[in-house]
């Protein structure tokens, strides 16, 4: 058993050299814009109070958007199974943008008085992970096609902020009202289909300069999210909140029995936010081999 053991150890120090020679590390940047968007819907309300009815008239917004938009990063390393296929496995990082949305309520009431509140969200996404994956390229002397396809295994998750300001001209309200929130949605792994197409051209020897156009594909659904700053009429009440009010599960069903007790988490529909995106890089490739 032991002469096996020294005979593997043996092949493989051997062979260390050969691997090596076949090994590449990459660097790039770039900036990816969202694609198949999630849909997030509001509603703004017009009110008209008098003496004996009141006249609502509602509009609504359907807001598009993909949270892995921004400027990215990778970095990783790869090897050549063959002499034009290899493996790779990069890390990356989306330094995602804030996405806005708006909505309001006007309300007038039985003597004239004006009332308005303005609601303005802010959904900002956090992006990182692996990539693994298999590249094939052209065959080509100092400059090749080449495509990849693989995984994406990226850690997901969102911050959601609310502000309202509420103004009114009636003498007998404040002038100013309002609340605000911050919403953390638990962070969770997402899985999802990685692929690129690019051209690399060998500027020195060994080094290579190259350009991709990139597609991820992926969707993250949180399984729960809880409050970190709750703020009415500029009195932070957060700590004053129960379980019930601070903490959402995100589950498949549920009835309004579910949401009754106020030492549980309120139980909500699943929500879906996508981190797909198109992108456009350019980076810098070395080899170990000529």
């Amino acid at each position: 058993m032991k002469k096996t053991i020294t005979l593997l150890v043996v092949l493989v120090i051997f062979q260390l050299p050969a691997v090596a020679q076949k090994l590449y590390f990459k660097g790039q940047v770039g900036y990816d814009f969202g694609f198949f968007k999630s849909q997030m819907n509001l509603s703004s309300d017009n009110i008209v109070e008098h003496y004996d009815s009141t006249t609502i008239t509602s509009s609504y917004q359907s807001y598009k958007n993909s949270y892995a938009t921004g400027v990215s990063f990778s970095a990783g390393v790869g090897i050549m199974a063959t002499k034009y296929m290899g493996v790779e496995l990069t890390g990356f990082y989306t330094a995602c943008n804030e996405q806005k949305f708006e909505s309001d309520i006007r309300m007038q009431d039985a003597l004239g008085y004006n009332f308005r509140a303005d609601s303005k969200y802010i959904l900002k996404g956090t992006y990182f992970g692996l990539k693994p994956s298999l590249t094939f390229s052209l065959p080509g002397k100092a400059f090749r096609a080449y495509a990849r396809i693989g995984a994406v295994l990226g850690f997901t998750k969102m911050e959601e902020n609310m502000d309202m300001s509420v103004t009114s001209d009636s003498p007998n309200y404040l002038p100013f009202g309002g609340m605000e929130y911050t919403l953390q949605y638990k962070m969770r792994l997402a899985a999802g289909v990685n692929a690129a197409l690019g051209v690399e051209y060998m500027i020195l020897n060994r080094l290579w300069v190259y350009a991709e156009l990139e597609g991820n594909f992926v969707n993250y659904s949180p399984i729960s999210a809880s409050y970190s700053k709750y703020i009415i009429s500029r009195q932070d009440i957060t700590e004053k909140l129960t379980v019930h009010e601070r903490e959402i599960n995100f589950v498949d069903n549920y009835s309004d029995a579910d949401n009754q007790s106020a030492s549980e988490p309120t139980k909500r529909l699943p929500v879906n936010y996508s981190f797909s995106s198109l992108g456009i890089s350019i980076g810098l490739k070395y080899t170990l081999f000529d």
